[in-house]
């Protein structure tokens, strides 16, 4: 049983409950090629086994598995360290399988009600695990900040982070190696053992805009904006002369706003975030909108794509 905030309640004909708990939310990826290749029925099997195996892991480690929708588990723990360690099994597991999975860990106050769990921490928890690249694993502050000092170092600080719907950015970790592999090895007893470091992965980021192209590696730079000096340039009243920097330092991703007027990045669907005069690491692929929401009609939609390799 998860630990208690307060006593059962709520309304006539629904008990809820409030619980303290980490939260991991696991989304398989990688079925789509697998249905091409394999076909329907093998590819249904390979998936739900390896839903299968999720949950196994899950309960070995003393998680509550809640729901399963589609091609993601969410489950709550109460402690943790529990959950820190099931996800690294996981990851481990999953790197010898066609499929792979998008994870995020949040720590946090939730709603348990009617076999479902609601809250923030939900809907963060969902986001992360949305923004990770495919292997990777996206952890909360409040999730590193809930663990013991001495499981603190199974994970390295990723960066600073922007959510739809939040007005601060948040510290966002992962896993110790930089190219979403295990660094560490979680013992049984909730030890750390260091296996290797890694070098900052190699990744090339695509920046298109109609006919214009961009794109940078490491150290490298990609300027947007209204002046002709800008390496895409954007003729719009509502965008600054030099509006915002696509760049790669230390293997990440970011884009460095600094206009006026503000940019909308999207890296997922509804997952639409504001950002003005600030840093953002990026994710896989999205949208970049410099001063208009993506879906208004005269917004000027900017794609960019991050490759590996």
């Amino acid at each position: 049983m998860l630990y208690t905030l307060r006593s059962r309640g709520g309304y006539e004909a629904m008990d809820q409950e409030r619980l303290l708990a980490a939260v991991l939310l696991a989304d398989v990826v990688g079925s789509t090629p697998l249905y091409e290749r394999i076909g329907d029925d093998a590819a249904l099997r390979q998936v739900s086994d390896c839903l299968d195996a999720i949950r196994e892991i899950v309960a070995q480690h003393g998680g509550d598995f809640i729901y399963s929708k589609g091609d993601d588990v969410l489950s709550l723990f109460e402690r943790p360290e529990a959950a820190l360690r099931a996800v690294c099994q996981i990851n481990s597991e999953m790197t010898r399988a066609p499929l792979n999975a998008r994870i995020g860990l949040h720590f946090g106050a939730v709603i348990r009600a009617r076999g479902a769990v609601f809250g923030d921490v939900v809907n963060v928890t969902a986001r992360l695990s949305t923004t990770a690249n495919p292997g990777e694993v996206l952890i909360s502050q409040s999730f590193f900040e809930a663990l013991s000092a001495g499981s603190r170092g199974a994970l390295r600080l990723l960066d600073k982070m922007a959510f739809k719907g939040k007005q601060e950015l948040f510290d966002v970790y992962t896993l110790g190696s930089d190219d979403g592999a295990l660094g560490t090895h979680i013992a049984s007893l909730g030890t750390i053992i260091e296996r290797r470091s890694a070098p900052p992965r190699q990744i090339n980021l695509i920046i298109r805009y109609g006919d214009q192209l961009g794109s940078c590696r490491n150290n490298e730079f990609v300027t947007i904006g209204r002046s002709p000096e800008c390496n895409i340039v954007v003729q719009r009243p509502w965008v600054s002369r030099h509006h915002a920097t696509f760049t790669i330092s230390n293997g990440k991703a970011r884009l460095i706003e600094r206009s006026s007027s503000g940019t909308f990045v999207s890296m997922g669907p509804g997952h639409e975030v504001f950002v003005r005069r600030e840093d953002i690491l990026l994710f896989g692929s999205g949208v970049i909108s410099p001063g208009r929401r993506s879906s208004l009609g005269d917004a000027q939609i900017l794609h960019y794509e991050i490759i590996s390799g």
